[in-house]
């Protein structure tokens, strides 16, 4: 009898270590691959290969992507684009920037104290990554397109983790398109040169979420443009309900969510 009670309370302690383990290693942010797979549509892409988007119904009709370019699953970074250039590269800094440097900008300049001016505040087709690489239709989102997500009667915006990526998963909540949904991770932003190992890696990634929009920086609170920067989508962890639009040196690498507007 003694015997028996020893084998069951040892076999009570065992259980309830193991339950106590499992609880510790369940994370309460954790979504499924389930939640992000509903609506998904199809698109052939000129490289060859298909694309996935989903319509959240909004009033601009476009369709987002369900990754990142360059990714193959919606939590990975992807690949990483200076603004306005449309291949990756090594180093993102202003010495490798395709357009000039920061004082000297050969193309987008709305100020003679950065370059030659030329006016042009928004990308022209054959400088937006997503149009080259993938296909007639495919677009950087714009400014607009972005703060859509945010607004509450389209969207939801729920802090989650998938595949223990940390990010936002959008669901939209209008009328027919209800559960649609697309996760955007937080992927940070490359600024990296050949001597300094130290930044050989995206910085703030799992903290903040920059990603492109597809115009040069206008500070509406100042009412000014600011020629070497453009505007950025911005995530970030603890600020869940105030996603914003901010302003990154066009120079740094940033991933690209893209948008289809059909052809």
């Amino acid at each position: 009898m003694k015997k028996y009670l020893l084998t069951l309370s040892l076999t009570l302690v065992s259980f309830s270590a193991t339950m106590l383990t499992s609880c510790e290693k369940e994370d309460k942010d954790a979504i499924s691959m389930e939640d992000v797979n509903k609506g998904i549509q199809i698109i052939q892409g000129i490289d060859g290969k298909e694309y996935e988007v989903v319509d959240l119904g909004l009033v601009t009709r476009v369709l987002w992507a369900t990754c990142n370019m360059g990714a193959t699953s919606p939590e990975m970074t992807g690949s990483l684009f200076a603004w306005g250039e449309t291949t990756t590269k090594d180093y993102y800094n202003w010495s490798t920037y395709i357009y000039g440097d920061e004082v000297d900008l050969t193309k987008y300049c709305t100020d003679n104290s950065y370059g030659t001016v030329d006016n042009k505040m928004t990308l022209d087709l054959s400088d937006e990554a997503p149009g080259v690489i993938m296909g007639e239709g495919w677009r950087i989102p714009t400014e607009t397109d972005f703060s859509d997500l945010f607004t509450q009667r389209n969207c939801t915006s729920k802090w989650c983790k998938l595949n223990g990526v940390g990010g936002f998963l959008f669901t939209s909540v209008r009328k027919g398109y209800e559960g649609n949904s697309i996760f955007i991770p937080l992927s940070g932003f490359l600024n990296n040169n050949s001597e300094d190992s130290r930044f050989d890696k995206p910085r703030f990634e799992g903290e903040y979420g920059w990603y492109w929009c597809n115009t040069i920086y206008y500070d509406r609170e100042k009412q000014k443009t600011h020629t070497n920067y453009a505007s950025v989508l911005c995530l970030q962890h603890t600020d869940v309900d105030n996603h914003t639009t901010e302003s990154r040196p066009r120079c740094v690498g940033l991933p690209i969510r893209p948008i289809y507007v059909g052809k």
